[in-house]
C-alpha cells in the first residue's frame, strides 16, 4: 500500500496494475472512453454555455467559467473509469491522483485561488464591465473580469490586471453604479463675511453651473472658525465618472472666483497681524 506522501516505487505500481488480467481489447476501450470524455467535455461545454446564457445574472465570463469547469470534471471522470476498464486497483490509484491533486493544488493556489475568486465576482457582481471603480490595487473604468483578473483603464491610459482574490478582499468602491456623485470645496472666507448672505451667493453660484445636479441642490456650509478665516463646505451633485468629477470641482470653482469677488465676498489667505503693544489693540484684518 502506497503512503499517504510517498513516491510509488515499481512494486507498488504492479500492485496498482494488474497486468497480467488486462487485454488489448481492455487498452482500446480504454482509450476509446478516454477520447469520448474529451469529445463529451467540449460537447458539454457548448451546451452549457448555451443554456447558462438565457440566464439574465450570468455574465459571459462567468458562463464560460462554468462551462469549463464541467468539462474539466467530466474529463476526470472519463480517466478514472479508463484506469478501471484496464485493471488499475482504484483504492492506490486514487490515493496517487489525491497526492497530485494536494501538490498541484498549492503550487496553483494563486490560480485556483483567483479562479474562485472570479466566480464569486460573477456570481454576485458588484461591479459591471463599464463601472467605474476604486480599489486599494488600481482605479479606473472596468474593462473585463476573467477567471484571473479584473483589468481596468485608469484615467492616465493605463491598463491594470487586477488579481481577483485582492479585489474581493479589499474594499470596493463602485463610483458610477448610482448615476451620482458628491463633491466638496472647500472656501476660506473673511472675518466679518455676512454669513447668511454668503451663504446664499455660494449656493446661487453652484447652481448656475451646468454640471452641477438639481437634485439635491448645492448646499454650503459652514465647518469652522479657523485660523485666518471662516472655512465654508459646498456640497455638489454630479456626473459620478471620475473625469466628471475633475470637470465638475473645475467648473464650481471658476464660477466662485468669479461670483464673490463680484459680490464683495473675500476669500481669506494666511496672514499675520503685529501688534506693539497700543492701547487699541491688533486691528481686525478684514477692516484692511
Amino acid at each position: 500500500m502506497i503512503g499517504v506522501f510517498q513516491i510509488p516505487t515499481a512494486d507498488d505500481l504492479e500492485q496498482i496494475i494488474d497486468a497480467e488480467s488486462v487485454t488489448i481489447v481492455d487498452f482500446v476501450w480504454a482509450a476509446a472512453i478516454v477520447t469520448l470524455s474529451f469529445l463529451g467535455a467540449r460537447l458539454l461545454r457548448r451546451i452549457l454555455r448555451a443554456m447558462l446564457r438565457r440566464i439574465p445574472a450570468l455574465s459571459d465570463e462567468a458562463v464560460l467559467l462554468i462551462s469549463r469547469a464541467a468539462g474539466w470534471v467530466l474529463i476526470l471522470i472519463g480517466i478514472v473509469y479508463a484506469l478501471a476498464i484496464v485493471g488499475v486497483d482504484m483504492g492506490p490509484a486514487l490515493m496517487v491522483i489525491i497526492i497530485l491533486a494536494v501538490v498541484l493544488f498549492f503550487a496553483g493556489r494563486g490560480i485556483v485561488e483567483n479562479f474562485a475568486a472570479g466566480l464569486v465576482l460573477q456570481g454576485a457582481p458588484m461591479f459591471a464591465v463599464g463601472d467605474e471603480i476604486e480599489t486599494t490595487s488600481g482605479t479606473g473604468a472596468v474593462r473585463e473580469i476573467t477567471g484571473r483578473t479584473v483589468v481596468v483603464r485608469s484615467p492616465e491610459g493605463e491598463e491594470i490586471h487586477m488579481p481577483n482574490k485582492a479585489v474581493i478582499r479589499d474594499p470596493i468602491v463602485n463610483l458610477t453604479d448610482l448615476g451620482s456623485r458628491r463633491s466638496t470645496v472647500k472656501l476660506l472666507l473673511t472675518y466679518g463675511t455676512d454669513l447668511d448672505h454668503a451663504k446664499e451667493v455660494i449656493e446661487r453660484a453652484a447652481r448656475g453651473c451646468e454640471v452641477t445636479h438639481p437634485d439635491p441642490p448645492p448646499e454650503a456650509l459652514v465647518s469652522m472658525f479657523a485660523d485666518n478665516g471662516v472655512e465654508f463646505n459646498l456640497l455638489f451633485w454630479h456626473d459620478p465618472t471620475i473625469m466628471g468629477t475633475v470637470r465638475a470641482v473645475d467648473a464650481v470653482s471658476r464660477s466662485l472666483g468669479r461670483t464673490l469677488p463680484a459680490e464683495g465676498i473675500r476669500f481669506a489667505f494666511p496672514q499675520r497681524t503685529l501688534w506693539w503693544g497700543g492701547e487699541d489693540g491688533p486691528s481686525d484684518p478684514s477692516d484692511r
